[in-house]
């Protein structure tokens, strides 16, 4: 049975994750010490770590683990990976990777996500915990521990994206794979779906990020130009 987007479980995900990602930094802000920040982010690191490496188990043990498919080599593996990193070494370079990528990108995946089994298989937990955990995380990286984006921080972020594209492009075409759906759109059905043919939605999802990006950036804009 797959996952139905927009049902009440698919409601409860995403409050979930909204209070967890708005009330995790709100709290940290107002009322927790820097030790008790410090500890909520390398709890947050650790959980996407190990929540990858419990779905590289599972993948081994079902008999299902193929180099196609299971590679680290989706956008949010290189995200989670980001994010981690930055939670760990509080790197803004990597704090701001985390917040464009996670928020413009890995949150589709929250929003309308490719899920072939529902609650409570246990990839429905690995998917949410990737994901979801994801944008917690990433909001926490933001506003819990106030590693904000600096200037030039769109251009920077649009220019790491292209190590992602052009990385998962060449595994793709020589492994036969879709990583990043390089590749072929969706199945589940996604916004994808209205940019045109491969590889047209490709440069449009390119277009599609910049704009994301700087969106993101606005809320920081003034504070920065005023450095």
């Amino acid at each position: 049975m797959r996952f139905e987007h927009w049902s009440p479980l698919h409601f409860i995900i995403l409050t979930l994750t909204a209070l967890l990602g708005f009330g995790l930094p709100y709290f940290c802000r107002k009322f927790a010490s820097t030790r008790v920040k410090n500890t909520i982010g390398y709890t947050l690191g650790v959980i996407l770590l190990l929540n990858y490496l419990v779905y590289v188990i599972y993948r081994i043990d079902s008999g299902h683990w193929q180099i196609r498919y299971d590679l680290p080599m989706e956008f949010c593996n290189w995200s989670a990976i980001v994010t981690s990193l930055a939670l760990f070494t509080r790197n803004r370079t990597l704090a701001e990777l985390s917040y464009f990528w996670v928020i413009a990108g890995s949150m589709q995946g929250v929003i309308t996500p490719d899920l072939s089994v529902t609650f409570p298989h246990i990839y429905f937990f690995i998917f949410f915990i990737a994901h979801s955990g994801l944008v917690i995380s990433a909001l926490f990286v933001v506003f819990g521990l106030e590693l904000t984006p600096r200037k030039g921080a769109v251009i920077r972020s649009v220019l790491y994206s292209q190590i992602y594209v052009a990385v998962a492009l060449a595994i793709d075409f020589g492994l036969d794979a879709n990583y990043g759906y390089m590749r072929e759109k969706s199945a589940a059905g996604s916004l994808m779906d209205y940019l045109g043919p491969w590889p047209i939605y490709i440069l449009w999802m390119q277009a599609l990020g910049m704009i994301l990006f700087t969106i993101l950036y606005l809320p920081f804009w003034k504070k920065n130009l005023n450095r």
